[in-house]
């Protein structure tokens, strides 16, 4: 598995609407969403995007990575080879691929393949 770039940061939170509140009204976090779904967020914040993700077991534990990948799957059995926990199989939406894993540390990372082939 080659790490190709990072694709966007994740912020766990347990009320997303709030959350939106908080980032765009407070913050002033003004960029289009990218994605917009009941528990998912995602800003277009060059150069990376940082995306909101409903986790009502563990909101603000920590923030998670997204690295891009050139096949999802591929990387997750690699690493499950390896050893790596696999918090989330692979999973597909309108418009990725991604799975999550975690580090020795329990840090969150998430494994993206974007389906226009672009990262970062």
């Amino acid at each position: 598995m080659n790490v190709r770039a990072i694709d966007f940061v994740v912020v766990n939170v347990s009320d997303i609407d709030r959350s939106m509140r908080f980032y765009r009204d407070t913050l002033g976090v003004a960029f289009p969403l990218t994605e917009d779904g009941a528990g998912w967020k995602e800003f277009d914040t060059p150069p990376v995007a940082m995306a909101l993700r409903l986790d009502r077991q563990n909101p603000g534990a920590n923030a998670a990575i997204a690295l891009a990948v050139e096949d999802v799957r591929a990387a997750v059995e690699e690493l499950r080879a390896k050893g790596v926990t696999i918090t989330i199989e692979p999973g597909e939406s309108d418009v990725c691929y991604a799975a999550m894993i975690q580090d020795p540390d329990g840090n969150l990372l998430l494994l993206h393949q974007r389906k226009d082939g672009t990262a970062g």
